[in-house]
């Protein structure tokens, strides 16, 4: 029988009325948000990426029209942020890499390097740490294929915080399974590694899978089905069906990063023809009500709720409205059809966060809450330009 297979009805979220909706926010600006009157120091120099020493305010761009502002806004950032291995962790270069793939440029003693292919190739960067797992039977020319195991340091901001996290934030990447990836063990495979993972699902005890969704489906059809260690069968379906049963506001960010997996399996799904039935019509519902929150607590700036998509809030620290409508504009970018990205409320939202990062360009701003929001920017641009790759 196969593990997670119980259906259990979608959680709904609470939602709040359209009344409370506006008592709430009564009073938030409608205008433009001013910028900061001065940048203030970062708490710790891990936490963040360097301020954008040079912007491009007076680049002459056409703020009304996003298919200019959006790569505009995502070159800066790339570009005069840089992330530096005497500086940055792991956890930090790897949200940067999140946000723009292979694209993405460092600092290291060697010079300036691309980030996934200093990092795969054995470069040093604290909290990088990769090692040799299990051997399995089976890999190409029938030989045996090592695994790959990317060790967890959950809650330092330096190492792999969630399961499967570096190989989900490199899921765009186009990373395929016969890339030799270094660790401390010698040379593996990205090959190694996707089965490592499948391998340890049951070993994942806090039943967190947005990653281990995220980081499979780069490489796996949503039909596929394995046998892991304890000998008992799973499936991208039953790894789904316990992200909607885990599903709940006290999730990290909100729940964001689960309703981004979700999303993200649920469109891949659909594209490739398979029937949005049981499972899969109970994420489409839970997907269709997280978008509907979303619109519905939306601020007057066009920020979305501080509280995610349990309640409105609405925060007067730029920093933080970024962290919250980036994690929420993510989710949008990659769960939208092409008919609501290009909605009113949803442009709206993009504006506000291209307006806020330039507003806080001489911040050493908190890596998770910035590349999410360049993540959530990027999705979008490449969508609304017709060359979407999911």
């Amino acid at each position: 029988m196969t593990v997670l297979s119980r259906r259990l009805p979608v959680r709904r979220w609470r939602s709040v009325g359209f009344a409370i909706l506006l008592g709430l926010t009564s009073g938030c600006p409608v205008r433009e948000l001013p910028p900061p009157v001065e940048a203030q120091p970062a708490a710790h120099p891990d936490d963040g990426a360097a301020p954008i020493t040079s912007t491009a305010s007076s680049s002459g761009i056409d703020r009304s029209d996003l298919q200019q502002w959006i790569p505009q806004v995502l070159r800066a950032n790339r570009e005069h942020r840089r992330l530096s291995t005497d500086v940055n962790a792991a956890w930090q270069i790897m949200h940067g890499v999140l946000a723009y793939g292979r694209d993405l440029e460092i600092t290291t003693a060697s010079g300036p390097q691309p980030a996934v292919e200093y990092l795969l190739g054995g470069g040093a960067a604290r909290g990088f740490d990769l090692r040799g797992g299990d051997l399995f039977a089976g890999g190409p020319a029938q030989e045996q294929l090592r695994g790959l195991v990317a060790e967890l340091q959950p809650g330092e901001k330096i190492g792999q915080g969630h399961r499967d996290q570096w190989l989900a934030y490199m899921a765009g990447c186009g990373l395929k399974p016969a890339d030799v990836v270094v660790t401390r063990d010698g040379p593996l495979t990205v090959a190694g590694w996707i089965k490592q993972i499948q391998w340890d699902v049951p070993r994942n005890f806090e039943h967190e899978f947005s990653w281990t969704l995220t980081a499979l489906l780069a490489h796996r059809p949503t039909t596929d089905r394995w046998t892991a260690r304890d000998g008992r069968d799973y499936s991208i379906e039953s790894l789904l069906e316990s992200e909607l049963r885990e599903l709940s506001p006290s999730n990290a960010c909100g729940g964001s990063h689960r309703l981004c997996a979700i999303a993200n399996a649920l469109q891949k799904h659909r594209q490739a023809g398979q029937p949005i039935i049981g499972v899969w019509a109970d994420a489409n519902q839970l997907v269709n009500l997280a978008i509907e929150q979303t619109r519905e607590f939306q601020n007057a700036d066009g920020s979305f709720s501080s509280n995610y998509f349990e309640r409105p809030g609405w925060s007067v620290d730029l920093v933080e409205a970024l962290g919250t409508t980036g994690h929420a504009f993510e989710f949008l970018a990659i769960a939208g059809d092409d008919e609501l990205l290009r909605q009113p409320w949803v442009e709206s939202a993009a504006r506000f966060v291209c307006r806020t990062l330039e507003q806080t360009a001489e911040l050493d701003l908190e890596c998770g809450a910035l590349y999410h929001a360049l993540s959530g920017l990027s999705i979008y641009h490449q969508r609304t330009r017709g060359d979407d790759t999911r």
